[in-house]
C-alpha cells in the first residue's frame, strides 16, 4: 500500500508538471501543445491549472464559467499604451497567441466569428476571458454590414453576442465591423445594443502579406495609443508575435484592451486609436 501511495503521488506529479504541454478539454491535439517554431515559454499557472482542470460543474451540466479578473485601471496618459486586436477566429492558433500574450503579461482584445465558437474552440473563448483579455464582436460569419437589411444586421450581430455568452458569460460591449466596412445603419444598430465600433490605426495587413518579419515591423511601428490590427487565424502572424512583443516591450509600452485604452468607450461611436 505505501509502494502504491509513493507511485501514485510521483504520477500526479509528473502530470502536473506537463499541464501547460496537455491540450485543454475540446482543443485540437495541435493548438494548445508546445512547438518548437514558436519557442513559447512555458511556466506553471496554479490560476491557470485550476481553470484548464475545472471543465465542468459539479453536479451541474455544461461547461464551468471562467472567473474572470477584476477590472484594471490603467492610465495611458502617463504610460505608452499600446491595444493589440485579433480579428476572425478562435481557431487552430488562438491557443498560441494566448500562450505568447502570457508569456509578455500582455492583454489584448480579440474579435470573434460566432460561427467559429464550437466545441472545439470555446475553451479559447473562456481562457480569454480567464486570463484578463477583452472579447468583441467581429459578425456571425464576416458579412459585410452595410449591404444587410435590418433584421440581416441584428442578427449577426445578437447570435455572435450569445454564443459568446453561452461560452464564457461575457457581455460584449465592442465591435469590430468586418472589412472596416460601417454606415449609419450599423451605428444605430450598434448604438442601440451597447456595441462601440472599433476600427484600427494600424493595419498589419498580415491577412496578405503572410512575412512574418513584415508583420513585426509593422507592429512595432505603432504609435502610444494606436489600435493595431491582426488575425490569430495565421501562422505567419502567431511567427510573428514573439518578435513585435519584444520590440514593443523595448520601447516600453504597456499592452491594454481597447476598453482600458479608450476608457468608457460610446456606443455606436467609431474609434480608431486614443
Amino acid at each position: 500500500m505505501r509502494i502504491g501511495s509513493v507511485l501514485l503521488s510521483l504520477l500526479l506529479l509528473g502530470g502536473c508538471a506537463q499541464v501547460r504541454t496537455v491540450p485543454v478539454s475540446g482543443e485540437r491535439p495541435g493548438p494548445g501543445a508546445p512547438h518548437p517554431r514558436f519557442g513559447t515559454p512555458r511556466h506553471f499557472d496554479a490560476d491557470l491549472l485550476r481553470f484548464r482542470l475545472a471543465g465542468t460543474q459539479r453536479g451541474a451540466p455544461g461547461p464551468r464559467l471562467p472567473a474572470i479578473p477584476p477590472p484594471r485601471h490603467v492610465d495611458c496618459r502617463q504610460h505608452k499604451c499600446v491595444a493589440l486586436t485579433f480579428d476572425d477566429g478562435p481557431a487552430e492558433y488562438t491557443g498560441h497567441v494566448l500562450d505568447l500574450l502570457a508569456a509578455h503579461h500582455a492583454r489584448a482584445t480579440f474579435f470573434l466569428l460566432g460561427q467559429m465558437i464550437t466545441n472545439e474552440t470555446q475553451d479559447f473563448v473562456r481562457r480569454m476571458a480567464a486570463e484578463g483579455h477583452e472579447i468583441g464582436n467581429h459578425s456571425w460569419d464576416h458579412a459585410s454590414l452595410p449591404g444587410l437589411s435590418p433584421d440581416g444586421l441584428r442578427r449577426e450581430l445578437d447570435r455572435t453576442q450569445e454564443a459568446v455568452r453561452k461560452a464564457s458569460g461575457v457581455r460584449m460591449r465592442l465591435m469590430r465591423p468586418p472589412y472596416g466596412a460601417t454606415n449609419k445603419a450599423v451605428d444605430d444598430e450598434t448604438k442601440q445594443t451597447g456595441l462601440a465600433q472599433i476600427l484600427w490605426a494600424v493595419d498589419t495587413l498580415d491577412w496578405l502579406n503572410r512575412n512574418p518579419t513584415v508583420i513585426a515591423q509593422r507592429s512595432a511601428a505603432a504609435k502610444p495609443g494606436d489600435i493595431v490590427l491582426m488575425h490569430d487565424i495565421h501562422p505567419t502572424t502567431v511567427q510573428a508575435l514573439p518578435r513585435l512583443l519584444d520590440e514593443l516591450d523595448h520601447k516600453g509600452f504597456t499592452y491594454v484592451t481597447v476598453s482600458e485604452l479608450l476608457g468608457d468607450p460610446t456606443p455606436g461611436r467609431k474609434y480608431t486609436n486614443r
